[in-house]
């Protein structure tokens, strides 16, 4: 087996478990990593906002892939070395087609994600109680008129949809899917994540070219739908149990569950 010099590693439902924590041995996974000279790299979703400080300094990483692979950020200095982000021209036609659908939405732009108050206190309520919900109040922003920001920006990272159910998903992704310099993806039965000419792994092999590295040097380690083109780009695809049947169908290893440390334990077995 290749040597792995550079592992990627979804967040939510992978590296964290339930309640959004690093196990300690995943924490000690991660620092033998360091000591061996490789790469820890989450690449998540979540804006850069949402990896906060305690993730970033578990899990030793150099670099952080964001929002479906719009940025990587050099951690140490905080800015970006590699961006791919939705132009106006495009992000505006996409708001055009949401508008005729029962679903709302969100515009990441940079770091941050931008609702609608009313939008943006259902979503608190709706994580009241859970881990969730500070990642929502870290992370989102409220706009009093939606249209007025999104005519403000000359760019987007991604937009974030919420249709009203899983029929209205699947049609809101037949509209978009005519529409060029995008790439989308779902992670649950209800949500649309569109993005730029990007993914998770095509990012995940820029930043790998970036450090001199080969695709057959990169394990990627994942849960759901986002997680799919990252595992089938890398040289060796890890699946967590608690993984979706589509995931587990195009890894080559299914590991433990988020809740056993199953990061940790793929880890000790492909690469220390």
């Amino acid at each position: 087996m290749n040597k792995i010099k550079l592992i990627g590693i979804d967040l939510d439902g992978t590296a964290l478990n339930s309640g959004k924590k690093l196990t300690k041995k995943n924490i000690e996974a991660f620092k033998r990593c360091r000591e061996n000279g490789v790469y820890v790299v989450p690449v998540t979703g979540r804006p850069y906002s949402g990896i906060y400080d305690e993730y970033k300094y578990k899990m030793n990483c150099d670099y952080t892939i964001n929002t479906n692979g719009a940025a990587v950020i050099d951690v140490k200095s905080g800015k970006r070395i590699i961006s791919h982000t939705i132009s106006k021209d495009i992000f505006s036609r996409l708001i055009k087609i949401l508008k005729r659908f029962d679903c709302y939405y969100g515009i990441f732009h940079k770091d941050f994600g931008y609702l609608r108050e009313d939008i943006l206190e259902h979503e608190l309520k709706k994580y009241s109680g859970t881990p969730l919900y500070e990642y929502v109040l870290k992370t989102r922003k409220a706009v009093e008129n939606q249209e007025d920001f999104i005519n403000s920006i000359e760019f987007c990272d991604n937009i974030y949809v919420i249709a009203k159910n899983t029929d209205v998903r699947d049609k809101i992704c037949e509209c978009i899917n005519d529409v060029n310099g995008i790439f989308f993806t779902c992670s649950d039965v209800d949500d649309v994540e569109i993005g730029g000419n990007c993914s998770k792994g095509k990012t995940l092999l820029e930043l790998a070219e970036y450090l001199n590295i080969k695709p057959y040097e990169v394990m990627a380690i994942g849960d759901s739908g986002n997680d799919i083109n990252m595992l089938e780009s890398s040289g060796l695809a890890v699946a967590m149990e608690n993984a979706s049947d589509r995931v587990k169908e195009v890894s080559d290893y299914v590991t433990k569950s988020c809740e056993e440390s199953g990061v940790a334990y793929a880890i000790e077995k492909f690469v220390l």
